[in-house]
């Protein structure tokens, strides 16, 4: 089995039906069942209302199984941050329209998956980063806003990517967490790729996304 990421881009509409099933039980096995979190689940599925035809999936593919994957609504649209997040924060938040850019959400790597003997000491999570970048960046956004845990954070921060902290605040679980700007560029990507003792893989995967 090859150690190749391959990255999907696919709309919500145009989602084959398989890969929408797979990637709502993903979902479901990650939040409900590792995390924890309150989220809708249906017949083993987790997705709910701003899964809908204003929302993009990254979907990271290895060895023909979904590995990971991250949901994108552009700023002019109802974000889970206007709609949902910001009842836990002291200050009002929301994704600014003035500027081109998005929500990232539902981001996700199967643990499991990840495992396998072909990625065993990869940094895959990093990859999933690469690719959120280049599709943000493909898209003319400057970066993605997004509500992170304490333990996401920690991973964006320890891959080296500068996010900004706008504002603390605390789950329904009285869990603290961040609301925060992602930047996206190349300065970001090297940053990224830079500080890995794995770079040349992640430099080869780079060419992997160059048709997002």
């Amino acid at each position: 089995m090859s150690s190749v990421i391959e990255f999907l881009v696919n709309d919500h509409n145009e989602l084959p039906p398989n890969l929408a099933t797979e990637l709502y039980r993903l979902r479901r096995k990650t939040f409900r069942e590792r995390l924890g979190w309150k989220v809708e689940c249906t017949e083993g599925l987790e997705k709910d209302k701003f899964d809908n035809e204003n929302t993009t999936y990254l979907l990271g593919m290895h060895g023909g199984h979904l590995l990971c994957g991250a949901r994108f609504i552009d700023s002019t649209q109802p974000t889970m941050i206007s709609e949902v997040f910001h009842d836990y924060f002291d200050d009002k938040i929301s994704v600014p329209t003035d500027i081109p850019c998005c929500e990232v959400s539902r981001l996700f790597i199967d643990k499991e998956r990840r495992f396998s003997a072909t990625l065993h000491g990869l940094p895959a999570s990093k990859m999933l980063f690469l690719a959120m970048i280049i599709y943000c960046m493909k898209k003319n956004y400057r970066g993605m806003y997004a509500v992170a845990s304490r333990g996401m954070y920690a991973l964006f921060r320890q891959a080296n990517w500068n996010v900004e902290v706008i504002q603390k605040g605390l789950s329904e679980k009285r869990e603290v967490i961040y609301y925060i700007f992602m930047p996206a560029n190349m300065s970001i990507i090297e940053d990224i790729i830079g500080t890995d003792k794995a770079s040349g893989w992640l430099r080869d995967m780079l060419h992997h996304l160059r048709h997002l």
